[in-house]
């Protein structure tokens, strides 16, 4: 057994595993009880600053078009509702917890953070071009997609080179080469590392299926978080280990996308395309400048 498959197996028995905060356990818990009140949620969200201006930061971005300026968390939670906040919550926590990592001196955390919350920013951004309603449900998926690369840096961190290296001199995806060295890749790692936090369903198949929509639950959902990872890449935002082309409407997300989305025959891909891009480089200005 080579060590990606050793760390697969032995994923739930390591000692140093990062946890899930369980402040954030708690808001999840919170957010889907049918009794809870936005009071109870901001009496426990109140509790962590970081959180607190997480969720007004998100209440005042593009991202939601709320019309006027939010500064109440109470405010908040109800303009935003209880998914969204969860959503918000979710990604905070682990994107924090990734920073406070030791991680290898080879792998470009700043770089994977910025590709990571690019994929979420841009998988929302296709979601409001084509009229859907997710609960932002696929900004956190695109923003949690990579994590089980995390921990192929934390616990494998040869292998990683060793994937990145070979992916760069074939011209291919991470997933490709990573697959091919190691017959195991980080969709199934990171899966299953969501599966030990028990995080929501929803979350785990877009991580598990963000290469292979086709075999998700939701298809429509692992095909945004697919189509906005790959698109990601095209803009340049962050770098997640992937030299691989496409063209997007050969692609098996896009095409997914079109059936599930029931979008017209009529459809313009141009014009979407160029909507979806200057759309994405002014999420990139804004979120991104000076990264």
């Amino acid at each position: 057994m080579n060590k990606v498959k050793e760390l697969y197996s032995n994923l739930a028995n390591i000692d140093d595993l990062p946890a899930f905060p369980a402040i954030a356990f708690e808001i999840i818990r919170l957010t889907r009880d049918p009794n809870t009140t936005s009071r109870n949620l901001e009496e426990v969200i109140k509790k962590d600053p970081n959180l607190v201006s997480q969720i007004l930061k998100f209440a005042n971005s593009s991202l939601y078009g709320l019309s006027r300026e939010v500064t109440s968390l109470n405010h908040a939670i109800n303009l935003l509702g209880f998914v969204q906040v969860e959503n918000i919550v979710m990604i905070s926590v682990i994107l924090s917890s990734v920073k406070k990592l030791p991680l290898h001196k080879n792998f470009d955390r700043d770089k994977f953070l910025e590709h990571s919350f690019g994929c979420g920013v841009t998988a929302k951004i296709i979601t409001n071009i084509l009229n859907l309603n997710f609960s932002s449900t696929e900004f956190s998926g695109g923003v949690i997609h990579d994590i089980g690369k995390v921990l192929l840096d934390l616990y494998a961190p040869e292998c990683l080179d060793e994937i990145l290296e070979n992916a760069y001199k074939k011209g291919i995806s991470f997933l490709d080469s990573e697959m091919e060295l190691y017959g195991i890749n980080h969709s199934q790692l990171g899966s299953k590392l969501l599966s030990i936090w028990g995080l929501p369903e929803e979350i785990i198949d877009i991580v598990a299926n963000h290469h292979t929509p086709s075999k998700a639950n939701n298809k429509l959902l692992s095909a945004i978080v697919h189509v906005a990872d790959l698109l990601t890449y095209s803009e340049g935002i962050g770098f997640g280990g992937n030299y691989a082309k496409f063209t997007l409407e050969y692609d098996e997300g896009w095409q997914i996308i079109i059936d599930e989305a029931k979008v017209r025959g009529d459809f313009d891909l141009a014009y979407f395309t160029f909507k979806l891009y200057e759309d994405i480089d002014n999420a990139k200005q804004l979120y991104f400048e000076g990264t």
